[in-house]
């Protein structure tokens, strides 16, 4: 059994806002045409004999082709859609075999202007549940097709709801790796690159110069006093330290450059791309400006203390030599402040 056109308004689905979410999770709305749906819509033009065969999805308030044979566009509005109208019936099929004959279609802006549509037979495309558009075969002339062509409308569709369910899963996977792919590279407490990230960043930066004779800096950073705060506050306290500072680096450099954290309390910043390499002892100041002043840890006013390291990098640096020698020249600035 087939269901029959209803009259405007088009009929909305009980489930419209869950029907309307999935669609826009697939991503499937204006995007480029794939081969593998334009074998579908080109195989049902084949199975049933018309010149017009679409993959149409419902959207809000339009229709919407991602693959098509024998039309260039089939975006249209709702209200004149005839998948509107598929998505909706019992049977998840909607055969029109004259449209002039039929009252519901005869005035319909499909029917009485371009494409002109005389037969139109769709099947909904149905995942989780939801109708979300259709496999449909249209014609310029009135026809009739057998039940075995719309059997294959019927398969079509639901391999084409497949290929969804399909696309969601790989994208949910992909969002996942780059999930972990960033949990991997960035620090657990800060949300700043970690170790691993860095010694990526400084090889970038390593590359750069080589090519371009750019001035790199970098600045190793420890945060004095730091176990005090521990000891006294608690470790929670120590954390949301952590935290403050590491907003206040990063507020203090550029977009280009990378602040990490590689330890309990020590920090990283590269500059990839100084002006020159007095620069970066003003870049320095910008740090230290930035995060010594007061901060509220709980119901306690902090205010962090830090000692830097800054080297520019030299012929024959790698990252392991650069950090090293920034890491001796704090230890140096931290040793002459006591």
């Amino acid at each position: 059994m087939t269901a029959t056109a209803s009259a405007s308004p088009y009929p909305i689905p009980e489930n419209e806002p869950e029907r309307l979410a999935l669609l826009q999770d697939l991503a499937i709305l204006d995007t480029t045409p794939e081969p593998l749906y334009d074998d579908v819509a080109k195989l049902a033009a084949a199975i049933c004999g018309t010149p017009i065969a679409i993959i149409n999805f419902i959207d809000a308030d339009r229709q919407w082709g991602k693959a098509l044979v024998g039309m260039d566009s089939s975006e249209a509005p709702r209200e004149a859609s005839f998948c509107a109208r598929t998505i909706v019936s019992d049977d998840g099929m909607l055969v029109v075999p004259d449209t002039l004959d039929d009252p519901a279609w005869s005035e319909n802006m499909m029917v009485t202007d371009d494409p002109n549509l005389r037969f139109y037979a769709g099947a909904s495309i149905v995942a989780d549940d939801l109708a979300l558009g259709t496999v449909c075969v249209a014609d310029h002339e009135p026809r009739e097709l057998s039940e075995d062509q719309l059997e294959a409308l019927r398969i079509l569709a639901r391999q084409t709801a497949a290929h969804l369910e399909l696309r969601r899963r790989s994208a949910q996977l992909e969002s996942a790796n780059d999930q972990l792919h960033e949990i991997a590279l960035a620090d657990s407490l800060t949300g700043l690159p970690n170790r691993t990230l860095l010694f990526d960043r400084l090889d970038i930066a390593l590359r750069m110069r080589a090519r371009s004779g750019c001035t790199v800096g970098v600045v190793f950073i420890d945060l004095d006093h730091f176990k005090s705060v521990n000891d006294t506050l608690g470790h929670k306290a120590g954390d949301e330290l952590l935290r403050t500072v590491a907003r206040r680096l990063r507020a203090a450099t550029r977009d280009a450059d990378t602040v990490a954290r590689v330890g309990g309390d020590e920090f990283v910043v590269v500059y990839p791309e100084l002006p020159s390499e007095a620069s970066l002892e003003t870049m320095a100041g910008r740090l230290t400006e930035a995060v010594e002043r007061p901060a509220w840890i709980g119901t306690t006013e902090v205010t962090p203390e830090l000692s830097l390291g800054c080297v520019i990098v030299g012929e024959g640096d790698d990252a392991d030599s650069l950090l090293n020698r920034a890491d001796e020249l704090m230890y140096e600035a931290k040793r002459s402040s006591r």
